[in-house]
């Protein structure tokens, strides 16, 4: 038995195949013609307002049709064991004290007619709201499980701060950022946090896109959710690339060193602009040499005072909302080393500048995380993973 039992199970269960399958499942690697299943993520009708308006920008045909799961998440406090069930009208709860907490109710009753509304306008995009229940310490995990059975391919979290009267962030809720980076650590698919300032709906306005390009999975992935979004007839894209020269192309050895080796982190290195060259070569034959709409720009920088200059030169063009990649397999030292002042590295270096009150942009953001390839670690003092907590539960409701 204790030769055989190995032999049995690995004749039959191949972890490393299905992981090499799964890391195949990102935006850039899907086909055009193939169904985009986005997992929309809200805790209120104005999140989901929001988001709606970033869907608006996919374009949607018979052959390539969109499918969104809007998934509010409430959370399970007190001695609530059950909140939403399948329909509004048929609202179960259980509560010891038996009083109703009515807010979540209609909160999700908004939440539905605001995407059942974007459903019946766009004839190629199919809808379903879903709501999870359960202790913020575990949420993340839930959105893991509604993703991996609904197969998206992409998951939008709403970001922890939002723009007040005067357009300047401030914190709605913390934990919503906990709840961020829980789900970015492990997520089973590409994730995007989306900042909004405003955004305004496509059906009024044009909307202007700008995908800030330095080089990475995250960045490749970025592209490529920009490049879809540009297939759609109201969109105005522009790509800026920019180029690292001189002190700025320097590579950060000396953080990976430890773990990889020197000889791994340079060739990594080399072999991330060899595909980040490949991608935008691919993007500017096909896409820009194509299309009226879509720009494409280079600038350059080779300081770390260019950085947050390059990226005022852009933002006083006006854009409607930023593409950024979240900055995992950059390499790049002096970016490194402004990671270590971002006010929310989740976000990373561009998005965090960005995003900041002080650099005074009025863009929404959207930044991405690429499955398999991206991402970055969080450190532990920041936030904890909590385990999965059975006896709180979790109540799913679909309608």
């Amino acid at each position: 038995m204790t030769m055989m039992a190995p032999l049995i199970i690995n004749a039959i269960y191949k972890p490393r195949k299905l992981y090499k399958q799964n890391k195949l499942k990102t935006i850039q690697n899907l086909k055009a013609e193939v169904e985009l299943r986005i997992l929309a993520c809200v805790h209120n009708p104005r999140q989901a307002t929001g988001m709606i308006n970033m869907l608006e920008a996919y374009h949607t045909t018979k052959l390539s049709p969109l499918r969104v799961f809007a998934l509010q998440l409430v959370e399970l406090s007190g001695h609530t064991a059950s909140l939403l069930a399948s329909h509004i009208n048929k609202y179960n709860q259980q509560q010891s004290g038996g009083q109703a907490l009515t807010k979540p109710q209609e909160d999700l009753e908004s939440i539905t007619n605001i995407f059942k509304t974007f459903a019946a306008i766009n004839e190629h995009s199919n809808v379903e709201i879903i709501a999870a229940v359960s202790s913020y310490s575990t949420i993340h995990e839930d959105i893991y499980n509604v993703s991996q059975e609904k197969q998206a391919n992409l998951i939008f979290l709403p970001f922890h701060k939002q723009s007040n009267i005067e357009g300047i962030l401030e914190t709605a809720n913390t934990v919503f950022q906990e709840i961020n980076r829980n789900v970015m650590r492990d997520a089973p698919c590409t994730v995007g946090i989306f900042v909004d300032r405003g955004l305004a709906s496509l059906f009024k306005v044009n909307l202007r896109v700008v995908m800030v390009f330095i080089g990475g999975p995250d960045d490749r992935e970025a592209l490529a959710v920009a490049w879809r979004m540009s297939k759609h007839q109201g969109v105005q894209l522009s790509v800026v690339r920019i180029l690292m020269f001189g002190e700025a192309a320097e590579v950060d050895v000396m953080s990976q060193v430890e773990s990889h080796g020197l000889l791994s982190v340079v060739v990594d290195s080399e072999k991330q602009k060899e595909l980040d060259d490949e991608y935008v070569s691919a993007f500017r034959l096909k896409a820009v040499s194509n299309e009226d709409s879509i720009k494409y720009s280079e600038k350059e920088v080779r300081c770390r005072e260019d950085i947050p200059e390059v990226l005022n030169q852009i933002d006083q063009i006006g854009y409607d909302l930023y593409i950024v990649g979240e900055g995992a397999g950059r390499n790049c030292l002096i970016l490194s080393e402004l990671m270590k002042w971002t006010d929310c590295p989740e976000l990373g270096v561009v998005g965090d500048i960005l995003a900041s009150n002080s650099f005074g942009s009025s863009s929404s953001l959207l930044i991405i995380q690429q499955y398999g390839f991206g991402g970055m670690a969080f450190e532990n003092t920041n936030i904890t993973h909590h385990p999965k907590e059975h006896d709180s539960g979790t109540v799913f409701g679909e309608l």
